[in-house]
């Protein structure tokens, strides 16, 4: 397999599952949902678990049934200061300036919350680019028009030539049958065509496709 770039997911991947800034920011989206459309704060995770089966996101689900505005959901959803929840990862920082590969986030939030987690990470600049929902909207992640986007938006002919990294087992299917190398981190629901497992983002290094490059 000739690998030509890596393409990462954000939250929940390249830090562990269950973080606290992702409580944080899902409460700041039940609030911006319950005072936007006047639902009850008891009956929003059931309104938010409806959209994200039907759309992918809550944020598509808004925009599509609602007429949300997308970037006042995004802005009011991150207004949050992440730095007590997101801390730097030395050993995520050597692990990918081991490897001489183009890297790529693609991930379901916007640009700006996606640059706070990776320099709050210290690995902002070990990446060679984001593509965030804006970018792809109205598609996202786990619609194949996303991948086929942020294929074109990188130059990359082939999903075949990359590998993709993801916690949620519905992105790792897609991007399997994609023709992705699709590897799922973390302990959610095992996805049921992911090609590798880890337990972590670090642990990537030990994989065979990877061991060229491990000093």
């Amino acid at each position: 397999m000739k690998i030509r770039a890596l393409f990462f997911d954000l939250d929940e991947t390249l830090y562990p599952f269950g973080n606290k800034v992702v409580y944080v920011l899902g409460e700041r989206m039940n609030h911006f949902i319950s005072e936007k459309l006047n639902i009850s704060e008891s009956e929003v995770k059931g309104f938010r678990d409806r959209l994200y089966r039907t759309y992918g996101t809550t944020a598509k689900g808004l925009v599509v049934e609602y007429g949300v505005d997308l970037i006042d959901f995004l802005k009011y959803s991150h207004d949050i200061d992440i730095s007590g929840f997101i801390s730097p990862k030395p050993e995520l920082r050597q692990i990918l300036n081991q490897i001489p590969l183009r890297k790529y986030i693609l991930t379901n939030a916007d640009r700006f919350h996606a640059t706070r987690v990776l320099k709050n990470l210290s690995i902002f600049d070990c990446f060679d680019g984001i593509i965030d929902v804006l970018d792809v909207f109205p598609d996202c992640k786990p619609s194949p028009k996303a991948f086929e986007k942020a294929l074109w938006m990188t130059g990359i002919q082939s999903a075949s030539d990359c590998i993709f990294f993801d916690d949620f087992p519905q992105n790792v299917d897609v991007a399997h049958e994609m023709g992705f190398y699709a590897i799922q981190v973390g302990d959610r629901t095992p996805a049921k065509f992911a090609d590798s497992r880890i337990d972590r983002i670090e642990d990537m290094i030990h994989l065979d496709l990877f061991k060229e490059f491990v000093l």
